[in-house]
């Protein structure tokens, strides 16, 4: 889960999250760097976010509000959910010569 998506379910502004991400990576001894990723604001900037594994994640909000602790794990729930759904790949079968030539060429 991104920095950006804990402050947009928590109400916090995401540098007071990217502050107490850096204190929750000094206090476990861990190298907030491994975390760190970059994405492109509005304006095309790029711009320093976090991204946290469930562990994490669930460390930095224990010390949050019981409300936002629980809009979190239920984001979380919803994430492991949709990654145990099997893809769904629609294959359709060529009907005719120029639709398995059509196919065969893509």
């Amino acid at each position: 889960m991104t920095s950006r998506e804990i402050a947009v379910l928590t109400g916090k502004a995401h540098p007071k999250v990217t502050a107490d991400i850096l204190n929750l990576c000094a206090a476990l001894e861990t190298d907030a760097a491994g975390f760190r990723c970059t994405y492109k604001d509005a304006a095309g900037r790029p711009q320093v976010e976090y991204v946290l594994q469930k562990r994490e994640t669930l460390i930095l909000v224990s010390g949050y509000s019981v409300v936002m602790r629980a809009k979190i794990i239920d984001r979380w729930q919803d994430l492991e959910r949709k990654a145990a759904e099997p893809a769904v790949v629609a294959f359709k079968i060529p009907q005719t010569l120029g639709e398995a030539l059509r196919l065969a060429a893509a």
